[in-house]
């Protein structure tokens, strides 16, 4: 179908698509300039990588061969970077990923950009995708989310176009990147075929994406089986042994209904990152919801253009797929990208269909507030993000992994805590983790019924227990007791003071769910 015409856009419309290019990779390099975020998970990744560029196996604790890492090339690329450089500094080869990956973006923008028609639609995908905050984050904090969006995008791309080798590549792509990356694969597909503008492919065509798909990640399935007795990741049997109230496959069946009537994950991925921790205004809930329904008109309305509808189907058929998965937000970029596209599409259908210029100001008006949300929500993150980073991270869970280390008797020391990242990386000890992410040893007691810290410390009995002070504070009086006849209370940290210092914080909640620690060290060792 026709677009409306760029003027309609403004000076917006009129941007060349080599300075979105540009942009696709410049804006998450600045987000992560201005707030220097490193992702918790990424100095459990790292550790991984370290052993593995230093010749002590893909594992996070040397003589434990356990998979504790989720993506492959997640953990590869960093150690191959260290490897090269010839370096254990996790921020210098932290900064050299972040540039691969935000050369992943603008590759993903190119493909993009290339299935989109007509400046209006490549403007607003365009300025929303760069001023997404998630987006920025988890591309350049060390999680492998520029890399899926590239895959995600090259598969997109094929499936619009025929191109089903490249659609194999993609398929294995996003295997490698993540192992739910079929997913991804899958909802675009299933798009695709609903949404054909020809033949549909047959089975030739779809054996070829299966063929290529399988030799390319093969090698990688069949190395890991054989190296850590299993396919599946540590850190995928350890969240699916998280107990919840939550019935996630009701939650799947209801998700059309409680799109429009009710609360689902789909709802929160335009939403800050942590938004559920609290400090954000309640009408940004009412923001995610309806941006959510928009995105998903076009994958119903034939007069959106063929690559927006497809891309909203996906986006919706996605939401199936989070209502069965924890609710986290480094899960949610990659669908966004999607809805973005699927937006950008419904702008220009409506401003088509509009018979009057008032109509037509106002769609505009609506489509520039989306807009200004989001720059406004790309600031506000990337404020939180840096005091986090800044009082969080290297203020406080970074000094209690070095003092751990300091306070051990030898690398064998155990700890058991809930954050692993940052702590388990700057202490060097044998960690032992809730729920279970580095220790097979947390997911067998989950599975006999023992899920909470008081059932799971008495049973390890680690050397060490490190603890929010909101959860020792869940502990029943008897459960305290047994706590302090087993344990000694050694260090208490507490930087709420600091957080409360920072007068323009959105998001607070997130930096004080972290703001207080406290150490034990096991009495009988003395």
């Amino acid at each position: 179908m026709s677009e409306a015409p760029a003027t309609s856009a403004g000076w917006i419309g009129r941007i060349p698509r080599s300075l979105w290019w540009m942009l696709a990779g410049a804006m998450p390099l600045a987000f992560a300039i201005l707030t220097g975020n490193i992702w918790e998970d990424f100095f459990i990744t790292f550790r991984c990588s370290l052993n593995l560029a230093e010749g002590n196996g893909l594992v996070y604790e040397v003589g434990r061969t356990v998979h504790v890492f989720t993506s492959p090339l997640g953990v590869l690329l960093p150690a191959g970077i260290a490897w090269v450089l010839g370096t254990g500094d996790a921020v210098l080869v932290l900064w050299v990923f972040r540039g691969i990956s935000c050369i992943a973006l603008i590759g993903a923008w190119i493909y993009a950009s290339k299935s989109l028609s007509g400046p209006l639609t490549i403007a607003i995908a365009g300025v929303l995708w760069v001023l997404d905050p998630k987006l920025a984050a988890f591309s350049t904090n060390g999680m492998e989310t520029g890399v899926l969006v590239f895959f995600v995008m090259m598969a997109w791309h094929a499936v619009l176009h025929r191109k089903f080798t490249l659609a194999g590549v993609a398929l294995a792509g996003t295997l490698w990147t993540r192992p739910d990356g079929f997913i991804f694969f899958s909802a675009i597909a299933i798009a695709g075929l609903l949404v054909t503008d020809g033949p549909r492919p047959g089975w030739k065509e779809i054996l070829r994406v299966a063929v290529v798909g399988a030799i390319i990640y093969t090698p990688w399935f069949v190395w890991a089986w054989s190296y850590y007795g299993s396919p599946i990741p540590n850190t995928i049997l350890a969240k699916s042994g998280v107990a919840t109230s939550v019935d996630r496959e009701m939650e799947a069946l209801l998700y059309p209904l409680d799109l429009l009537l009710g609360s689902t994950a789909n709802h929160e991925v335009f939403l800050p990152g942590y938004y559920y921790f609290g400090g954000w205004p309640k009408a940004l809930q009412w923001f995610g919801k309806l941006f959510t329904l928009l995105a998903i008109i076009p994958a119903f309305w034939p007069r959106c253009a063929r690559p927006s509808r497809v891309a909203g189907i996906a986006f919706f058929l996605g939401g199936f797929y989070l209502e069965l998965t924890t609710r986290a937000p480094w899960y949610y970029p990659a669908w966004a990208v999607l809805g973005y596209l699927s937006f950008a599409g419904l702008v220009p259908a409506l401003l088509e269909k509009a018979s009057t210029m008032g109509a037509r100001r106002v769609i505009a008006s609506a489509a520039g507030a989306v807009v200004l949300v989001q720059a406004v929500l790309f600031v506000s993150v990337a404020r939180q993000l840096h005091q986090q980073q800044r009082i969080i991270e290297w203020g406080l869970r970074t000094q209690i992994g070095r003092d751990l280390a300091g306070m051990s008797r030898s690398p064998q020391d155990t700890v058991f805590l809930e954050p692993l990242g940052y702590i388990g990386y700057f202490s060097g000890l044998a960690m032992r983790d809730t729920p279970g992410l580095c220790s097979p040893e947390v997911i067998e007691l989950g599975q006999q019924g023992f899920v909470s810290m008081p059932d799971i410390i008495p049973r390890l009995e680690p050397d060490w227990v490190v603890m929010r002070v909101s959860e020792w504070l869940r502990f029943s009086e008897a459960e305290r007791a047994a706590l302090d006849r087993a344990y000694a209370l050694r260090r208490e940290y507490n930087v709420r003071d600091q957080v409360d210092a920072v007068r323009w914080l959105p998001g607070r909640g997130f930096l004080e769910f972290d703001a207080q620690f406290v150490i034990w060290e096991r009495r009988d060792r003395d």
